[in-house]
């Protein structure tokens, strides 16, 4: 199958811990499997003793994930009630107008994140294309595929439901990328992977959703409101996976 999807993560104790964990996930029945939940729960210890071995922790870790969600919020905040061609225009990017769903959202995605090569921006482009992309043609009937050109004015794009699945999505591909090697390994087929991997991108999702819920939208997302939210979001995300000795 490969590993492409994967990096080599460090190999301390609690990494050790994360992989293994994953692999127990996925490995064939008649052994010792675990549930999705320890997995990434495991993966949360695993980032907080990287974050204390660096002097940081996990939110400070994750500082370009938060700043990119409140552009995101923003933006879709001023594309409900201007609409989005206003929203383009202000972010001085009408350049993007008229242009086919894949090409605003990477167009989106590289004014918000830049070309930082680090890992979290990396995670931060892809998470983002992906929610960016589907908003666009869930609010765009019209487009027929990812070449049709986006109509002028869209309907709303609501901002605290985007920011969601974006750190929802961001965390999972993180995820993805550091325990791949062991999902890949352990599932044996392509089915049986990608079964596993909703169900890791499920638990995430909705334990995104019961953080944000927790929380009552700001009224304007650029600033500290904006800043607590989306930062809350992240850290009831991960405590909600921290493990309980």
């Amino acid at each position: 199958m490969g590993t492409s999807m994967a990096r080599r993560g460090p190999t301390t104790r609690r990494w050790r811990l994360a992989k293994g964990a994953a692999t127990r996930y996925l490995a064939p029945e008649g052994s010792a499997p675990v549930a999705a939940r320890e997995v990434i729960a495991r993966y949360v210890s695993a980032l907080a003793e990287s974050s204390a071995q660096q002097v940081s922790d996990p939110l400070a870790d994750l500082r370009l994930t938060r700043k990119v969600a409140q552009d995101l919020g923003a933006f879709s905040q001023q594309a409900t009630s201007q609409g989005w061609e206003a929203a383009l225009r202000g972010w001085g990017l009408e350049d993007l107008l008229g242009q086919p769903p894949a090409t605003a959202a990477q167009g989106l995605t590289g004014a918000w994140v830049g070309a930082d090569g680090g890992l979290e921006a990396a995670v931060a482009r892809a998470a983002l294309a992906t929610v960016i992309l589907g908003a666009l043609l869930s609010q765009a009937p019209i487009c027929q595929d990812q070449e049709d050109s986006l109509p002028a004015g869209l309907p709303d794009l609501e901002p605290s439901r985007l920011l969601q699945q974006f750190l929802g999505t961001a965390f999972y591909q993180r995820l993805v990328l550091d325990l791949g090697e062991s999902l890949e390994a352990a599932a044996g087929d392509g089915n049986r992977l990608q079964r596993g991997l909703a169900g890791l991108r499920e638990l995430i999702h909705q334990a995104g959703e019961r953080a944000a819920v927790e929380h009552p939208a700001p009224a304007h997302w650029h600033g500290l409101a904006g800043w607590l939210w989306v930062t809350q979001v992240v850290n009831g995300l991960l405590q909600y996976f921290q493990e309980r000795d």
